[in-house]
């Protein structure tokens, strides 16, 4: 089996740029939409997000250099991405907050737990009060537990800020969830 790099050399050979593009969809698309639905937290905009990375990474992955590795790349795409996507519906409506917590409760209704549903939830609410550059610290800390190193190259910032911008996270949540 294939690793990112030689999946990108052959995409950028163009002897097989579909058969490479397909191998490195298949292997990342669902960290992707993962990361993606962390951030926008509806399935139809995550999946719309997901597509517009993997068309941009299309466009761009000729140009990839391979500076860094492939998954921090497009790691960075889909953050890149998916910030631009919330700052158009906050530009296009204001959320309802009640019609976000129905949304939840109806997606999560399969749980035999009703405390644990309650806990998602505030957890949920809590994540989604915190900056965009918190969150999406905290979440590929907490959820895909990478390293601080690999948190900064996806984020742009330093270590020490993907450090602070996690504390800071981790601080602002636990004054939310006192609150409620």
């Amino acid at each position: 089996m294939q690793n990112d790099q030689e999946l990108v050399i052959q995409f950028q050979q163009s002897s097989q740029k579909e058969a490479a593009f397909t191998q490195l969809l298949k292997r990342h698309q669902q960290k992707v939409y993962y990361q993606i639905k962390r951030m926008v937290n509806d399935h139809a905009d995550a999946d719309d997000v997901a597509q517009q990375v993997w068309i941009k990474v299309w466009s761009k992955l000729d140009g990839f250099k391979m500076e860094s590795e492939f998954s921090t790349w497009l790691f960075r795409v889909a953050y890149n991405e998916t910030l631009n996507f919330i700052e158009k519906q906050k530009k296009q409506s204001s959320h309802n907050l009640s019609t976000e917590i129905l949304d939840y409760e109806n997606a999560s209704s399969g749980s035999d737990n009703p405390k644990s549903t309650a806990i998602q939830i505030a957890l949920e609410q809590a994540i989604k009060q915190l900056p965009e550059k918190q969150r999406f610290v905290f979440m590929l800390r907490y959820f895909d537990e990478l390293s601080y190193e690999k948190i900064a190259e996806i984020s742009g910032t330093t270590v020490g800020g993907a450090k602070a911008n996690f504390h800071q996270a981790l601080k602002k949540m636990e004054e939310i969830l006192k609150k409620d």
